[in-house]
């Protein structure tokens, strides 16, 4: 059995079948040797030149706005009425910079014109399992895909909607490894790759983490980098899971240079790094009182780390991880941050 994961938001909001990556436990027996350690910014920068406005969705009562803005410099969280709009059960709304409106579903499922979006596990629709197109404007929708794989019904979930179409995996309680893309157009599926459990993309790379634990294994853990251009597969690191101890290894988002970030063991600071090649992991400097990491999101202006406990960190290349905003808040990140809504 393989579970999806779960974050902190995902159990305060709503369950969605993937996009959220569980915080890593345990320790690792074996690592790749390390290169240098990438320097970090280490404190809060409220006089930072970092100026935008970043959609993110945070847990909230009834009659709450679900999602808001997040305003740099200063990090200022404020909700925003209209995120609450055709808010659906199973899904989380984002931001859709082409319409300037917000969308009941995630970024992940949203076409990069921002004029289409898949929904799917929805009780409005005539087939609660099968992926509907919606057309943005008009509000029409279409089936396009009956639910799949044949070796695993119900379990097809939604990686990325690219240019080149719709990246599925599959995962619940009865899955089968592999990346699928589906034409949104003519609605057909073809396998990119069965290798394994490709649950994450980022410009052209696809990730996977690969076994999840379970009751009694006792095996490697690796995380695997697929080419999609070239259908190039590569174990990028190797890890021994022990016996019924949490996974050594939690995979935290791709990076804009085809590399991943990932945390290694369960130890507060996390060891946070990133993977810039086979067996080369390059450990991230943070401060002493750096918290847990519940999530990462790859978008424009870097990768947003979510925060346990709340709050917000970016890492970028060139300026490694700095704390953008500590708050109570745990936030999801809804879209790209730029200068206005």
């Amino acid at each position: 059995m393989r579970p999806p994961k779960i974050t902190v938001l995902c159990a305060l909001s709503f369950l969605v079948a993937t996009g959220c990556t569980s915080v890593a436990r345990g320790t690792t027996q074996q690592t790749p040797t390390p290169t240098a350690t990438v320097s970090a910014t280490a404190s809060l920068d409220v006089t930072s030149t970092f100026t935008c406005r970043l959609p993110v969705i945070s847990p909230y009562n009834p009659g709450v706005p679900p999602g808001g803005w997040i305003t740099f410099p200063g990090g200022q969280f404020e909700r925003d009425p209209a995120s609450d709009a055709n808010r659906l059960q199973a899904h989380v709304p984002s931001y859709d910079r082409a319409i300037k409106a917000w969308l009941p579903v995630e970024n992940r499922n949203v076409s990069p014109s921002g004029d289409r979006y898949i929904l799917t596990n929805d009780s409005s629709l005539p087939d609660a399992g099968g992926f509907y197109l919606v057309d943005v404007k008009t509000g029409a929708r279409r089936l396009v895909l009956r639910d799949g794989p044949p070796q695993a019904p119900g379990s097809w979930t939604v990686v990325e909607f690219a240019d080149a179409g719709v990246y599925l995996w599959s995962a619940g309680m009865l899955t089968v490894p592999g990346l699928w893309l589906l034409d949104p157009g003519t609605g057909k599926v073809r396998l990119i790759d069965g290798s394994h459990y490709w649950r994450m993309m980022g410009n052209g790379v696809a990730w996977a983490l690969d076994p999840e634990p379970g009751p009694g294994s006792s095996q490697k853990q690796g995380v695997f980098r697929l080419d999609i251009a070239s259908g190039h597969v590569e174990r990028w690191y190797e890890a021994d899971l022990p016996a019924a101890v949490p996974p050594p290894i939690t995979m935290i988002a791709p990076d804009s240079d085809g590399h991943v970030l990932m945390v290694i063991g369960n130890q507060v600071p996390p060891r946070l790094g990133l993977l810039t090649g086979p067996d080369r992991f390059q450990p991230l400097a943070l401060p002493p009182d750096f918290p847990r990491i519940n999530d990462g999101y790859l978008r424009n202006s870097g990768v947003w780390l979510t925060l346990g406990g709340g709050g917000l960190a970016l890492y970028t290349a060139s300026d490694g991880v700095r704390i953008m905003t500590r708050q109570t808040d745990i936030f999801d990140i809804a879209g790209d941050c730029t200068a206005s809504p």
